[in-house]
């Protein structure tokens, strides 16, 4: 019996030390997961401000170009003043030349004698 008791205490030591290092490697496959999570984590981060900081400075630029573009092209309301005002002088030319034909026919007919 006390042959069996033995037995059984080495059974339970064994058993406490198979625990013991399942335990061990649980915790060490964990903590390499927590390791490998917080790395992923920092990265992730990192990158997001790289996009952020990217983002910042695409926003300037395109800043920089609205202002320049206002400044170099025409836009759609002064397009349409340019196109009032030149037909507004079109027709004052036009008036001006039916004037001047007038007195032009008004002219050749004092000058030329009638049948």
């Amino acid at each position: 019996m006390e042959n069996g008791l033995a037995w059984a205490a080495v059974g339970a030591g064994f058993g406490a030390a198979s625990c013991s290092i399942a335990f061990a490697a649980f915790w060490m496959n964990m903590q390499r997961q927590i390791t490998e999570a917080k790395t992923e984590a920092s990265a992730a981060g990192l990158r997001g401000v790289q996009a952020n900081l990217k983002i910042d400075g695409l926003q300037t630029e395109l800043s920089t170009f609205q202002r320049y573009a206002e400044k170099e092209f025409v836009n759609h309301d002064d397009l349409k003043e340019h196109i009032v005002r030149h037909e507004a002088q079109f027709d004052d030319l036009r008036e001006d030349l039916k004037g001047i034909t007038q007195r032009l026919d008004r002219l050749l007919e004092s000058r030329l004698p009638g049948p």
